[in-house]
């Protein structure tokens, strides 16, 4: 469709004289029609009044007049009438052109409506020529200007309806008389337009002038004004962009109506309100509080969960507001809402109003759809698939078997540090991908990172479909990366268990997965884990009576010289005796005491307990050998046990040579510098530090370059394997050479057989440590070995 929207066109001819007053100019409207113009041409003629026969006549005669003398031939004519209702459609496909003729424009606007015009004009393809009234109705939104006495003071007299819908470009025509009429006493421009202009955009152009609309752009010829908002400001020529009026067009309503609960401002010097938009669910607020904004807020809060409601009422107040605007240029709340649906979040956005200092404009708006999916993935998010699966639940009666599927990607860290982190976000996709090709989850989401969850029928979970999801090979340009998708199930069997146990059991199914090769990446909950969880739950929570109850006890590790098999030093190591439990295994309590990150109080305590026995002997002139401890790398980021160390070894005057320390090999690789200069300042003082599990973890040898460490104790992993591979062997042989050269010795720990002993005594290791020799012991055990002769095993 080819769209013009005139003034006029036509010379105004004077009433009774039969002359014609010229148009000025035109500004090339006829020489761009004619390029527009088919050869033969019939036209639909729009009346303003059917009804008027004669006028419809007169100027249908002078349109066809004017468009012959500029060589714009029209082959035939047909005049609208009512009783073409039921042909308009026929009618407007056999038009090549569709004229909306002059007039009074309320009156066209209503015969447009009962001809259903606007339905009619969808597909049209011709071209549309407005003239006065017949430009004004051409738009979406229609501004009827009063132009009959008795209309600018009727109550009832609509100024602004839906028009055709072919532009939103709101035309005032005849701008010379319009700024020179007034109606009912009142100036048409000051009085009517001026303040109806408000939220909209008018042209006012003068005769002669025009837009053309082709192809979705807008071009306007000749001369004109733009009011707007109460201003009036000069309409220039060439391109213009149609004005969408934010609540007279349908698609801000939506827009609105799509999660905008409440937009307002507020005078912050009376609180009074204006609303300018409302949701239904918020009605009833404003029927029940005054137009105040603390009595609305009050109001509001009634609705919002009882944790966040005091916090919200504070937060809201005007000057708290106006001085969160200052300082942060920004004022943003979240509160979240009950209902009986569901629970939903609501964001509160504030800004000041640009013209208009004493007045805020504040946005409600619901923002629980962004919340609940993740922009990576498009699956929920935890709180969105916590909620849909609790609906999912309560629906599910005894309808089919499902369950719950936790995942979480193996050695996902290392997929970003050797392939960076798009492909690592590529990794997650072929996951996400992996989950929904063979599970087909009914819901879906991803709690963070690599870990998804998901609820699926129980007939997507054969061994086949398991196996072939949990191995997965990730392609990039011509590299491959195999990794493995392990998965954690629980079977809902309870609709009465709420998704939150559920999840944590699938969860603790995937933690309790083995590691290694050949190990199955799948594991369903069962009791057994929940009792061993309890358990667990149970001696932490127990954790700091048993420390005050001296439920924990040190053991000591005799450590033998491997020559003379003669006991050179000891590890300390800790044992719990717990007053329900018994002797609780370290491999059960140490590592949910590190997950907790109270390791240090364990340590310190071990230390303490230690030191007190250095100490004791050594005042009573008893025997006693060089006594090391563990220190994790949490002790290091807690400087006041470390600091302690060596405060305590000064005020006790400890010998510093009686005490060692021993930090894993994984440990010192993630040490920062401030930890490594609390490890130098001990040596300093004569304490030896030990590199333990040596080769468990990446065996860097600048470790080895950055510390001098004293000792380095090879991992058990390599001494069980004496015998077993010459490769170990050869690496246990290259290891104790290389310490000796760098000024340092070596302790083989886990040593059990007399294959071992003899293989590291052969290869020159200094100190051997295992149940070969001895088991850890209690204290009073391994001072009876201290106060007995040298013993030398027999071996």
């Amino acid at each position: 469709m080819i769209l013009y929207l005139t003034s006029s066109f036509i010379p105004f001819e004077e009433p009774a004289s039969g002359e014609k007053q010229l148009l000025e100019d035109n500004y090339g409207f006829f020489e761009d029609l004619k390029n527009e113009w088919p050869k033969s041409v019939s036209l639909l003629y729009i009346p303003c009044d059917p009804s008027n026969t004669s006028e419809n006549e007169g100027q249908k005669d002078s349109l066809i007049q004017i468009l012959k003398e500029n060589d714009l031939a029209v082959s035939n004519v047909h005049i609208l009438k009512d009783t073409d209702k039921d042909k308009v459609p026929e009618l407007i496909n056999k038009a090549d052109v569709i004229y909306l003729a002059g007039g009074h424009a309320p009156t066209q606007l209503s015969f447009m409506k009962r001809m259903k015009l606007k339905e009619a004009l969808m597909s049209y393809k011709g071209i549309v020529i407005g003239l006065s009234a017949g430009s004004m109705n051409a738009a979406y939104n229609v501004y009827l200007i009063p132009e009959l006495p008795g209309e600018a003071i009727d109550s009832g007299f609509v100024r602004f309806s839906d028009g055709l819908d072919l532009t939103n470009i709101e035309i005032i025509p005849h701008a010379e008389m319009i700024k020179k009429t007034s109606v009912d006493g009142q100036n048409l421009i000051e009085d009517i337009i001026l303040p109806d202009s408000y939220g909209s955009r008018f042209y006012l152009i003068t005769d002669g002038s025009y837009f053309k609309v082709k192809n979705n752009k807008t071009i306007f010829r000749g001369e004109g004004e733009i009011i707007e908002n109460g201003n009036i400001s000069p309409l220039k020529q060439g391109t213009v962009i149609p004005y969408m009026g934010i609540y007279e067009q349908p698609v801000i309503k939506a827009i609105l109506e799509d999660g905008f609960d409440m937009i307002a401002s507020v005078n912050i010097t009376n609180d009074t309100l204006e609303i300018y938009h409302l949701s239904d669910d918020l009605t009833d607020v404003f029927e029940n509080s005054s137009l105040k904004f603390r009595d609305v807020c009050q109001t509001l809060s009634k609705n919002i969960v009882e944790s966040e409601r005091e916090i919200f009422l504070d937060n809201i107040r005007i000057p708290f507001i106006i001085n969160e605007l200052k300082e942060r240029g920004v004022y943003v709340r979240t509160v979240h809402v009950d209902y009986p649906y569901g629970q939903r979040a609501k964001n509160i956005r504030v800004r000041r109003v640009p013209g208009y200092p004493d007045w805020l404009l504040i946005v409600l708006f619901d923002i629980t759809t962004a919340t609940d999916f993740d922009w990576m993935t498009d699956e929920y998010t935890r709180t969105g698939f916590m909620k849909r699966a609790r609906l999912f639940l309560s629906e599910l009666g005894g309808n089919g078997k499902f369950s719950l599927v936790y995942t979480n990607v193996k050695g996902f860290k290392a997929v970003n540090e050797l392939y960076g982190d798009q492909n690592g976000d590529m990794v997650i996709f072929q996951t996400r991908d992996a989950l929904r090709k063979y599970l087909k989850p009914v819901i879906m989401g991803r709690l963070e990172s690599d870990h998804f969850v998901l609820i699926t029928s129980d007939e997507n979970l054969s061994e086949a479909n398991l196996k072939d999801m949990c191995n997965q090979t990730f392609t990039i340009e011509s590299k491959e990366f195999n990794y493995e998708i392990r998965c954690g199930i629980y079977s809902i069997n309870n609709l009465f268990v709420d998704i939150t146990q559920i999840l944590a059991g699938a969860k603790l199914a995937e933690n309790n997965l083995k590691a290694g090769i050949g190990n199955k990446l799948y594991a369903y909950y069962d009791d057994v884990m929940k009792e061993s969880y309890v358990k667990k739950r149970f001696l932490l929570s127990d954790f700091e009576r048993g420390i005050n109850d001296n439920e924990f006890e040190p053991y000591y590790q005799p450590i033998v010289d491997a020559k003379t098999g003669m006991i050179a030093s000891a590890e300390v190591l800790i044992r719990w005796k717990h007053k329900d439990f018994g002797m609780v295994s370290p491999g059960e309590f140490i590592p949910i005491i590190e997950s907790e990150g109270k390791t240090s109080i364990l340590d310190n305590f071990i230390v303490t307990k230690g030191m007190d026995l250095i100490l004791r002997r050594c005042q009573n002139k008893q025997k006693m050998i060089p006594c090391a401890f563990n220190l994790s790398r949490v002790d290091f980021y807690d400087t006041v046990f470390i600091e302690s160390i060596l405060n305590r070894v000064k005020d006790l005057k400890l010998e510093p040579k009686m005490l060692r320390f021993e930090v894993t090999e994984s440990a010192y690789a993630d040490l920062e510098s401030k930890a490594i200069e609390y490890l130098n300042e001990m040596r300093s003082k004569n304490i030896q530090i030990l590199l333990d599990d040596y080769g468990s973890g990446m065996s860097s040898l600048s470790m080895l370059q950055n510390f001098n460490f004293d000792i380095i104790k090879l991992d058990m992993g390599f001494i069980r394997k004496i015998g077993l591979n010459d490769k170990v062997e050869a690496i246990i042989i290259t290891t104790i050479g290389l310490a000796h050269m760098i000024g340092a010795k070596v302790t083989a720990e886990g040593v059990e057989t007399n294959e071992q002993v003899k293989f590291l005594r052969d290869y020159d290791c200094d100190y051997i440590q295992g149940y070969y020799f001895y088991k850890p012991m209690p204290e009073a055990e391994f001072e009876e070995l201290l106060n007995g002769p040298d013993i030398s095993p027999s071996i």
